[in-house]
């Protein structure tokens, strides 16, 4: 990363997620690949949060199955079943006592540009549209959950040392 882009995710407190596109690539999800996403999630979670930073999902995915697993899962916002998600997002910082600019978004469809215009970091996986990498300060160079959540704590770790 950049060492602009180091300074601005320096300001960040809060990680926040699209679900689908982002971190789940299928809407029907076995029960092994739920658990794998949830495990995923518990471990980055686990890892901000010893850097005194946090978690969050947001997406317009109704509740089923993959959501109430995670709804079970600690130290993560969880907000589902929204279109609005400036206005959810809003509300979870006020609460939190941060700013806009203390946040990171990830997401990957027109969907989330209103959230990811107004974050502090936003970011978008490279499979996501054209107009969508084009608004967002960084294209995140991993392949899946994994990948991703490592790229994110490698970087973070690397202005924290």
């Amino acid at each position: 990363m950049k060492n602009e882009l180091l300074k601005i995710i320096s300001e960040v407190k809060l990680f926040l997620f699209d679900l689908d596109g982002v971190l789940v690539h299928k809407n029907i999800l076995s029960d092994e690949e739920i658990k794998g996403i949830v495990e995923e999630i518990k471990l980055f979670c686990h890892e901000l949060s010893k850097l005194g930073l946090k978690f969050g999902i947001v997406t317009a995915r109704d509740k089923d199955s993959l959501i109430t697993e995670l709804e079970k899962v600690e130290n993560i916002f969880l907000i589902s079943s929204t279109l609005e998600k400036v206005n959810a997002v809003q509300e979870l910082i006020k609460n939190l006592t941060l700013d806009f600019k203390n946040v990171f978004y990830a997401g990957d469809e027109v969907l989330d540009l209103p959230l990811l215009n107004k974050v502090g970091f936003s970011a978008s996986p490279s499979w996501a549209g054209r107009d969508v990498k084009r608004s967002v300060k960084y294209i995140l160079k991993g392949n899946n959950i994994k990948s991703i959540f490592s790229e994110i704590l490698n970087a973070v770790k690397n202005i924290r040392n």
